[in-house]
């Protein structure tokens, strides 16, 4: 969906054709301020109609909503549109609702954009609490995302991102080739192979360049249409908004053609399991180990281990969008922040550098991601970006399923609540020098990726954390881990470190508004690949 930004325009023209909806809502908004409860969370001002939801029109949507906790407070509440929000902004409050009171905050409100993509909210994201959810989650956790599972596709991330690696090179010598300093795209590569890794996890080698085109040509529109929020998200009565300005046909458009490659690559799918069954009677192998993520689901769907919440095709599908959104997007963007960074902070970057260099060459093995763990410092440098650089930093939001109170204020059920973990990565009150990036303040500290600090929460926390953690960090590291030992890097002839453009764009993840360029040095020493 687009950024909330660029709906402006077509909130004040609907305004100007939706008079009657105005007046209805003004007098709904009187009978409110008769009976409201004295203890709903402080907020700023709003308009009458579209409520707060002007302090949203900016990219950087996480800072105006701290700016305005700094002045409200960290229980803080908005009318957007017309749906009632509440953003939390401290560690207490996030604690509440994160995990004191889990299960009343476990829901998701409905987004159009899942609604239409992802077959009604069927996937693991989206979907309402309730047992279906837990279905999913258990299925994503014991099957598909287990550590065991993930281990087993580690040909698969070696693989890709060795295919990096020859693509970068080949891209260093043409811009070699072009003028001595000429960059190279590294957050396009990135984002190429973070794509791979994904599609071949979860597709094999089903995923031919004919459905990848086609499959990654539609997520592009997903993406771009699909990160923000739909008119109609946050003013339900103007549901035919979205119809004019052709956002709903986009995405029922990329949905369509996501629909058709998945069942083109699920028939592939089922009619080679059918002749490994065959194999398998006759040669008595069982042959499960190697199986890709939709191999997975298929059997599953088949076996019927969730006879009490069934899984078909339409879920497994839905699944996969999930794997995409989730495996790509942060993973790709992450990757670029962390370089980014270190191309600021040469120092750092010498220091990470020597360190893959002299753990890889010294164990003389070509298994890298075996040896990830003797990576210390560069897991420090990675967990810094991400302290700075969030790939969620309002997290998904949740549903208010039932009437509770929260630091102190009264949450009415059906209540919006946006938690924002940026902010609390960047607070002064948390962090000693929250700004900087220094990686070394990780060296004593106990805090994780396990959500279980409020004020560091990159995969969320509680029931709706991220299920895809240990794939998409293991994933993450492999791949920072080969760009520092193939290559030095640095930047263009006559930029300085404070040059470099930091600007972000917040939508399914917190990407660099402009991918990120470098000169890429192939290292002799390390090459030879």
């Amino acid at each position: 969906m687009e950024p909330i930004s660029s709906i402006i325009s077509v909130l004040f023209l609907s305004i100007i054709i939706s008079l009657f909806v105005v007046l209805v809502s003004a007098n709904h908004n009187k009978s409110r301020a008769k009976t409201k409860d004295q203890k709903r969370p402080p907020g700023p001002r709003g308009f009458p109609f579209i409520g707060s939801i002007h302090h949203l029109f900016t990219s950087q949507p996480h800072a105006a909503l701290r700016d305005l906790a700094l002045k409200h407070g960290p229980v803080m509440y908005l009318r957007l549109g017309q749906v009632d929000t509440v953003v939390v902004s401290s560690t207490a409050a996030a604690q509440a609702v994160l995990r004191d009171s889990d299960v009343a905050f476990a829901s998701r409100p409905r987004l159009i954009g899942g609604e239409i993509i992802c077959y009604g909210g069927l996937d693991i994201a989206l979907a309402p609490y309730g047992a279906y959810w837990r279905a999913l989650r258990k299925l994503a956790t014991l099957e598909l995302l287990s550590p065991h599972k993930v281990k087993q596709l580690a040909p698969v991330r070696d693989a890709e991102t060795l295919s990096l690696i020859g693509d970068l090179r080949a891209a260093a010598a043409a811009a070699a080739a072009a003028g001595a300093g000429e960059p190279v795209n590294l957050g396009g590569t990135v984002i190429s192979c973070a794509n791979s890794i994904i599609a071949m996890a979860t597709f094999g080698d089903r995923f031919d360049a004919e459905s990848k085109e086609e499959f990654l040509s539609a997520m592009a529109v997903v993406v771009t249409n699909g990160s923000g929020l739909c008119v109609s998200d946050l003013f339900p009565s103007l549901w035919f908004v979205d119809v004019a300005t052709g956002m709903r046909r986009r995405l029922q458009r990329a949905h369509a053609q996501l629909d058709v490659v998945t069942d083109r690559i699920i028939a592939d799918c089922n009619a080679r399991r059918q002749e490994r069954k065959k194999l398998k009677n006759v040669e008595g192998e069982d042959g499960m180990d190697g199986e890709d993520l939709l191999s997975v689901m298929l059997r599953i769907r088949d076996e019927g281990e969730y006879d009490k919440i069934p899984i078909g095709t339409t879920n497994i599908k839905a699944m996969i969008i999930d794997l995409f959104l989730g495996g790509t997007e942060t993973t790709s963007s992450i990757s670029e922040w962390v370089m980014s960074e270190l191309v600021r902070n040469p120092e750092v970057m010498a220091k990470a550098q020597a360190e893959v260099r002299e753990v890889f060459n010294k164990k003389n093995t070509c298994d890298h991601e075996s040896l990830l763990d003797h990576l210390h410092y560069m897991r420090m440098v990675i967990k810094e970006t991400m302290r700075l650089y969030p790939p969620l930093p309002l997290l998904l939001p949740r549903l208010c399923r039932e009437t509770c109170h929260i630091g102190g204020f009264k949450l009415a059920k059906g209540t919006r609540v946006i938690v924002n973990s940026w902010a609390m990565a960047r607070s002064r009150e948390y962090w000693e020098d929250a700004e900087v990036f220094r990686p070394e303040r990780f060296e004593k500290s106990t805090v994780d990726y396990k959500g279980t600090q409020f004020e560091y929460m990159p995969f969320g926390s509680g029931r709706r954390m991220c299920p895809g953690m240990t794939f998409g960090m293991v994933t993450l590291e492999i791949i920072v881990a080969r760009l520092l030992y193939y290559f030095d890097w640095s930047l263009p002839i006559g930029m300085r470190p404070e040059d470099l453009d930091m600007d972000m764009t917040v939508g399914a993840a917190t990407r660099r508004a402009n991918q990120l360029r470098l000169v890429a040095t192939p290292c002799a020493e390390t090459m030879k690949i």
